[in-house]
């Protein structure tokens, strides 16, 4: 058995950072967006993976659907 050290989110991620939060089933759950920025702030690196592994249409109006969460 191995001794991991599980932590919380907020200790963590700093002030800055994005998250994309994924079920067990590897289906994109949520966007963990940083206090101050908004959904229209999401860096190009984390619009490109959201597109190519989950399908995210980000010209769309309602990029989210009722299954995504932003945080």
């Amino acid at each position: 058995m191995s001794d991991h050290k599980y932590v919380t989110m907020e200790n963590v991620l700093e002030a800055d950072d994005w998250g994309l939060i994924i079920n067990e089933n590897g289906d994109l759950k949520g966007l963990y967006i940083p206090a101050g920025k908004d959904d229209s702030e999401v860096p190009v690196a984390i619009q490109t993976i959201c597109e190519k592994y989950f399908g995210v249409n980000w010209m769309h109006e309602d990029v989210f659907d009722e299954r995504i969460t932003l945080h």
